[in-house]
């Protein structure tokens, strides 16, 4: 079931005290106008109920998606780059869910956003990253796309094309402003899929939470593989 509570705050315009729904969890079968409220963000807006201004509240949440078969532990701080687990939930509560239950932990909305559209098209979110890191360090190559073009940048899945042929990113400058769209064709990620299932450096050990980010990608790949490892010793 999804879960909140009361919170009061004042007014950053008028001081006027206000109360605030937060959400600490959101089940979208139980609940599914939630989902369209995280989506469009209102979930955490607010309307001082004295003087109408609009205030921006930021708070944490565990999303659930049982149909689609994810939960993600959304931090709304920007930290995409802190992989370290010390601050995810205890991975014993997950041996309920079959091995399909994707279980993440997001930093920012728009990651957020992102695993909600990649999770809901059935998407793999670490073909996805693998992509993006590919893409960053002039692995992959675009027509007509300089090179160090992502360096700086920020780059999101938003949606597939029509046809389910091309994987469709948005760029967000280093000004945090959305900023043009491209596309990857699926047959790119197709071949990152099956490196996944080559490199076992990605191999999934039953249900665990994890921040699949660039940095856990990056983390990944300077990772030696056991027989690089066997060679050294």
């Amino acid at each position: 079931m999804s879960q909140q509570h009361i919170e009061k705050f004042t007014c950053s315009k008028c001081n006027a005290t206000m109360e605030f729904t937060v959400w600490d969890s959101i089940n979208t079968e139980l609940n599914p106008e939630l989902k369209d409220k995280v989506m469009d963000e209102s979930l955490f807006l607010s309307s001082c109920p004295k003087c109408g201004h609009t205030a921006y509240i930021t708070f944490g949440t565990l999303y659930h998606d049982p149909e689609n078969q994810f939960m993600i532990f959304f931090d709304h701080a920007v930290q995409n780059d802190d992989i370290s687990e010390d601050r995810f939930p205890d991975n014993d509560l997950f041996s309920q869910f079959n091995r399909n239950y994707k279980l993440r932990y997001v930093h920012g909305i728009r990651n957020l956003k992102e695993k909600i559209f990649l999770f809901e098209e059935g998407i793999s979110d670490v073909a996805v990253e693998l992509i993006k890191y590919f893409l960053r360090n002039g692995i992959i190559a675009l027509k007509d796309v300089p090179a160090n073009w992502f360096i700086g940048k920020d780059v999101y899945f938003t949606h597939l094309s029509e046809d389910g042929e091309t994987l469709v990113f948005t760029v967000i400058d280093e000004n945090g402003k959305v900023g043009s769209q491209f596309g990857v064709n699926m047959d790119i990620y197709e071949q990152c899929l099956q490196k996944l299932v080559l490199d076992k450096r990605f191999a999934e050990e039953g249900n665990t939470v994890k921040n699949v980010c660039y940095a856990w990608v990056d983390a990944k790949l300077k990772t030696p593989l056991e027989n690089e490892k066997s060679d050294l010793s």
